[in-house]
């Protein structure tokens, strides 16, 4: 037996998934899933695991400073229990520093040995002694700021340049911020107060997201989110609030034709059906096998299994074609992700410099594909979860250069209910900020053809 608690333990075995190469939710929610914890267990194995992913760069930064007269280097499976020691010194207030110290001390003597416990146990106690010098406040460098703030530094220094220091300064603290848990309640199958009722009688608290005729929030509980009562039977589907003001921007129109081109995992898609009655034809398709399936599964979960789903690549023009004319085409295409961040924290230290010029060509290219499908007067939205001028208005504005046959149809503050979320008088724009709502970072842009 560990002597060491389980949430921590449980959040160890997910930290080494992850420097291994694992997506954070895919690990964590394995090992939950195989895990007996309580429910305040998970909660903490869940802001553990999060918590250090968001903050690595400033952990790290602590980490070094503390170390820097030892003359050795950190390990890293002895770094990752410092990062999750610190994590709870610095951020979890709930928590006595004593008991992270000592959770920690054990744990390396569990994982690593006695003599690195020692380390363990020195390092933690000069960082309590010398709290200011061992985490300083940020110089006004980029360097200093993508450390304090746990942000690649190519990164922080682009949006100095594009965003100003003092929006960049917020779009990481809202990057690093803890997110509610946004549901779309699927109405093929439920309301929104049946859900609310669902949820409270099982002691979990569902707030609706106010600007959203189908949005909920609820706190992160700490377990998986199939737990959650409804999930099984597709009541609702996991979905960011800007996210869920994407597909009713694409207008789609009852009896027609419908293609998602880059549909997995299927929640646009979902979203598409439940706008529309079950004479509309809606094809949704994905390149890879796996997200195929993956998509397959939860549209059947979600009551919309008349949709057909396909294997395809969306910068194949040929197998576009194939498909014949659609009145509507949903194109939300991989992009950079840097507008979801909160959620997916580890994306901001895969990415280089390079990503969102590489992401923006792919980009063109399957917009360039699929557009010519569109029957005349048929509308697409392209859309994507970043807030890279090449990945947003760079791809459109190249596009429509290029088309002379199709023309940008503005949307408009009617559609959206805010005017901020209005850019240029015509994209649907959300910034990862926490002014307004606290949404993430999408971009739609709606491309008539001519």
């Amino acid at each position: 037996m560990s002597p060491v608690s389980p949430s921590r333990e449980i959040a160890f075995a997910v930290l080494e998934r992850v420097r291994a190469g694992s997506f954070v939710e895919d690990a964590l929610s394995a090992a939950l899933s195989q895990s007996a914890l309580r429910r305040e267990d998970r909660t903490l194995a869940t802001e553990l695991v999060y918590g250090v992913v968001r903050w690595r760069l400033r952990l790290d930064g602590i980490i070094d400073r503390c170390a820097a007269g030892s003359g050795k280097p950190v390990k890293p499976r002895l770094r990752q229990i410092l990062r999750i020691a610190l994590y709870q010194i610095i951020f979890l207030s709930k928590i006595p520093d004593r008991a992270a110290v000592d959770e920690a001390v054990s744990q390396a003597r569990h994982r690593v040995g006695p003599g690195p416990a020692g380390f363990v146990n020195a390092l933690l106690r000069n960082a309590l002694r010398n709290r200011s010098a061992a985490d300083p406040p940020p110089a006004d460098t980029p360097a200093s700021v993508s450390v304090y703030y746990s942000h690649p530094e190519w990164l922080v220094a682009r949006w100095i340049g594009e965003f100003g220091k003092d929006l960049t300064r917020r779009i990481l603290e809202h990057n690093n911020s803890r997110a509610s848990l946004d549901l779309r309640v699927n109405t093929l199958k439920t309301t929104r107060e049946d859900v609310v009722q669902l949820l409270q009688g099982a002691g979990i608290a569902a707030e609706p997201i106010g600007f959203l005729r189908d949005g909920l929030a609820i706190p992160r509980g700490g377990g998986p989110v199939h737990t959650l009562p409804g999930y099984e039977d597709g009541l609702f589907a996991v979905q960011e609030r800007a996210s869920q003001m994407v597909a009713p921007l694409l207008r789609p129109v009852s009896g027609g034709r419908i293609l998602d081109a880059c549909a997995a995992p299927g929640g646009k898609t979902a979203h598409l059906a439940a706008l529309v009655e079950k004479d509309t034809e809606i094809i949704a398709m994905d390149e890879q096998s796996r997200r195929v399936a993956e998509t397959r599964k939860n549209l059947q979960r979600l009551g919309a299994s008349w949709v057909e789903v396909r294997r395809g690549d969306a910068t194949d023009p040929n197998f576009i074609r194939g498909m014949g004319s659609f009145d509507r085409i949903l194109l939300d295409p991989p992009c950079t992700g840097l507008g979801v961040l909160r959620h997916n924290p580890e994306t901001k230290y895969r990415l280089t410099a390079q990503d969102p010029a590489a992401f923006a060509a792919r980009q063109l290219q399957m917009l360039t594909a699929t557009a010519p499908a569109l029957r005349p007067g048929g509308e697409l939205l392209y859309s994507v979860c970043t807030v890279t001028p090449e990945e947003t208005t760079g791809v459109v504005s190249l596009f429509l250069a290029q088309r002379p046959g199709f023309a940008c149809v503005p949307v408009d503050e009617g559609e959206v209910g805010l005017a901020s979320l209005i850019s240029q008088g015509r994209y649907f724009r959300t910034f990862p900020s926490p002014e307004n709502e606290p949404m993430d970072g999408f971009f739609a842009a709606r491309i008539c053809r001519l």
